[in-house]
């Protein structure tokens, strides 16, 4: 037995010895003689390769630690009772005593000698205890499973936790059950696997399946008969009911009687019987590369021959491999094939929320004269090129390649993405996206019809709609609106890129600017399916622009599938890609988007409300919203508010002097006027924002990070358990986001450069906190005037002070 922790132990180490009724799960070799032997039985069961990804079968190392346990040593020396037990430990821990002889296949004890007190019949009774009760705790385990999975095959992110404030290992003591069932569903899983295991490798050290007898000495009930069996026990497949078959019980099976004090021969209950200490392999050094060491002490039976204990360590090896097997078989069969995958994905790995899911995507590519027009070919080959390197190179991602005009082709059928082509666009014809967006959307449905939802996505690059100044161009816009809403229904992301027409750099502002056109009503539409909704600005003599790379970074931070979904409620913003966002009274109220700026860098940023361009919610009305600038790094510090009720654009001017990460934070409402009863209900607001920076190409850096890598043997294992297709057990995908490698961390506070009035159109206003109420505020903050730094703002509508979004030098 063990104790929790080290205090425990060291109140009453001595007076519980002889508790010892098991494989070892303390490290405490001197008095006890325990070295973990259930955490390196464990262990080797299910351990991964170094610094390798689980396949689905092995355990990855935080989850390996609550299954297993982990112990601590100090220049390999162990530390009395110092770690975890773990979920396979948990029988032997004091809580507040161990679980019975049942846990652990005791009192199965027969020999076929005249006058043994107990009868092949009743030994097989206590061993019918023992299967029952870890088919119970089996069940407990599959049915806590089901807490993993949300009713949409989604895996539960608080049910899966093993990182909090606490240390995030899972706690397997529960005094009066004995069974976490208020826990997170993976530490109430484990914990019913876990106790199961203990009693499956206490069987075959506990009994003689796998030993040898000493032939110096007569049978008897101190030197019962060896069975020297190859293989495992059969009734030990614990998805079994009912009564054991008597032909899987061999005749001259026994395991120990267990009484305190345990010895050799028996006292009390145990008198003239097999005893636990007489039979046991409990103690032994076992090292997870499969060799051994000394065996023993306490341990008669492994100490005249150390090979028993090896034996016996081996066959609890791999029956507990075949226990798992089982259990995942179980799982498939009792929750589906995606569901269970699911969930044996969230117990092996320990970062599921990432690392369990497996996407279908489509690129669409706009092949139409208008994208040839618009010299948008180039630009969209390279977006599917290098968002294609994105996805997973290990079998995991699916994506499909569709090229459309008038009418959609598909060029690569949904596949592995490393062997996805693209070939250059034709550019003819009319632009038709309800077809294309028809087309992804079935395929991604077809390709996997149990697992589409919320793991679809669609990446639509497109020139913009033909001018709905026809009822034919009319009926092509609507039929692609109703394929966006369609695919919100269907929990399939929409990605939209709007590529707009090349623009030079030094453009006159005041001369018209073809931008792309979307279509009545589709930036909404696409938002409410969860995706990504931006112009890419195609700006010609500007290759320092990486507006390909930012697109792809965008749709990563906010999430491909619904299942990537990451931080949606705050947004960065990238130089180069003009992204749109929805407020809505109900479901949308406000919308954070950050921008990290670097000493000296100066900024605009362009908001316009889009209700004029048919982007409009709320019966095609506008409403106001507000924006105000915030300083991220300290506590979110407010540096100024505006307000717009009209359509001209907000412009404003930023320039930081030090590091800063620039919130830009939008409301509904009008903060000058809040709502009162009786006025109108406020309207929702489909805005975007682009920005414009001196330091385009600021020195970025791309993180990469790899979620698996899968073996083609597990794979084949997994495939070959239940006659499914290979890929229905590859889970992960990558993700890559863009992050600023000239942001660092620090203090700062900001100031605007004086309380000022901004002149615009009407309804829209502007203000800006004074540089004294946010010096003070920074103090209070900071701590000190010396952490604040001043950085000066300026918002300017029109007239002759106006900067020109992109003619920054």
């Amino acid at each position: 037995m063990i104790f929790a922790r080290s205090s425990a132990l060291a109140a009453g180490l001595v007076g519980l010895t002889p508790l010892t009724a098991a494989f070892g799960t303390i490290n405490e070799p001197v008095i006890l003689g325990q070295h973990n032997e259930h955490e390196m039985v464990t262990r080797l069961a299910f351990q991964c390769t170094s610094g390798q990804k689980s396949d689905g079968v092995c355990f990855e190392p935080r989850s390996l630690d609550q299954l297993a346990g982990y112990h601590r040593e100090v220049m390999g020396v162990a530390l009395p009772g110092a770690g975890f037990n773990g979920a396979v430990g948990a029988p032997d821990t004091l809580d507040p005593v161990p679980e019975g002889p049942e846990a652990h296949c005791d009192d199965a004890d027969f020999v076929d000698i005249p006058g043994y007190p107990q009868t092949r019949k009743d030994a097989n009774k206590n061993l019918q205890k023992c299967v029952d009760h870890l088919r119970a705790r089996f069940r407990q385990a599959w049915v806590s499973a089901e807490l993993l999975v949300d009713e949409k095959r989604r895996i539960r992110p608080g049910e899966v936790e093993l990182t909090n404030p606490f240390g995030g290992d899972c706690n397997f003591a529960f005094p009066s059950l004995q069974v976490n069932v208020f826990a997170r569903a993976k530490c109430s899983t484990l914990e019913g696997f876990g106790r199961a295991l203990h009693g499956v490798q206490d069987f075959y050290s506990h009994s003689n399946w796998a030993d040898e007898t000493d032939t110096s000495q007569p049978i008897s009930e101190t030197n019962p008969p060896g069975l020297a069996l190859n293989g495992t026990a059969p009734f030990l497949d614990l998805r079994a009911s009912g009564p054991i078959p008597e032909d899987q019980i061999p005749y001259n099976l026994t395991t120990g009687c267990f009484t305190i004090p345990d010895g050799t021969p028996g006292t009390g209950d145990c008198a003239g019987r097999v005893t636990h200490h007489a039979l046991n392999k409990d103690h032994g050094v076992i090292h997870l590369d499969g060799t051994f060491g000394e065996a023993g002490p306490g341990s008669p039976r492994s100490e005249f021959m150390s090979k028993n204990f090896e034996n016996a360590v081996r066959a609890a090896v791999q029956s507990s491999q075949e226990t798992w097997a089982a259990f995942r078989e179980h799982l498939r069969e009792k929750y589906g094939v995606v569901a269970g995958n699911l969930m044996i994905c969230a117990l092996v790995r320990d970062d599921p929320i990432k690392d369990c899911r497996k996407r279908t995507v489509v690129i669409a590519l706009d092949t139409s004269s208008r994208s040839g027009a618009a010299k948008a070919s180039g630009l969209q080959l390279q977006i599917a090129r290098d968002f294609n390197t994105k996805l997973s190179s290990h079998g995991l991602d699916r994506v499909e390649v569709i090229e459309f005009a008038e009418s959609p082709k598909v060029v690569y059928p949904m596949d592995f993405p490393e062997s996805a082509t693209f070939g250059e666009l034709d550019r003819k014809g009319r632009t038709n996206i309800g077809n294309a967006l028809d087309v992804a959307i079935d395929d991604i449905i077809q390709s996997q019809p149990d697992t589409y939802t919320d793991r679809g996505g669609v990446v639509l690059l497109t020139a913009g709609v033909e001018p709905e100044n026809t009822k034919e161009n009319r009926e092509l816009a609507e039929y692609a609106l109703a394929q966006v809403e369609r695919a919100a229904k269907e929990g399939i992301r929409i990605h939209y890129a709007c590529i707009n027409a090349p623009r030079p750099v030094d453009a006159d502002p005041d001369k018209s600017w073809h931008e792309c056109s979307p279509g009545h009503a589709i930036i909404p539409a696409v938002l409410k399916t969860g995706g990504t909704f931006a112009y890419i600005n195609h700006i010609s003599g500007t290759p320092h622009l990486t507006p390909a790379a930012h697109f792809i970074s965008t749709i990563m931070s906010r999430g491909l599938t619904a299942t990537d979904e990451y931080e949606p409620e705050l947004t960065r913003i990238y130089p180069g890609v003009t992204i749109a966002a929805l407020l809505s009274p109900d479901e949308y109220p406000s919308k954070s988007l950050f921008y990290p700026a670097s000493p000296s860098e100066k900024i605009n940023i362009t908001l316009r409300d889009r209700a004029l361009d048919g982007q409009g919610v709320g019966n095609g009305r506008s409403g106001c919203f507000s924006v105000t600038l915030r300083d991220r790094k300290l506590d979110d510090l407010k540096i100024a508010t505006y307000t717009s009720c009209g359509t001209e654009p907000l412009v404003l001017n930023y320039v930081a002097l030090q590091d800063i990460d620039l919130l830009v934070v939008a409301e509904l409402g009008d903060p000058h006027h809040p709502w009162q009863e009786g006025m109108p209900e406020p309207q929702g607001v489909v805005f975007t924002l682009e920005l414009s920076s001196n330091m385009p190409g600021k020195n970025e850096t791309s993180t990469k990070t790899m979620s698996s890598i899968v073996s083609s043997k597990a794979t084949l294992k997994m495939a070959e358990e239940t006659g499914t297709r290979t890929e229905e057990f590859l889970t992960s995908e990558t993700v890559e986001v863009l992050e600023e490698a000239e942001t660092v961390n620090g203090t700062a506070s900001t100031t605007s450069t004086g309380s000022h009035k901004v002149n615009g159109s009407d309804g829209v206003i502007g203000s800006a906190m004074p540089a004294q109420e946010a010096m003070e505020a920074g103090r209070e903050r900071s701590g000190s005037m010396e952490d604040v730094y001043v950085t000066t703002i300026a918002g300017n509508f029109s007239g002759k002070d106006r900067v020109v979004v992109g003619a920054l030098k």
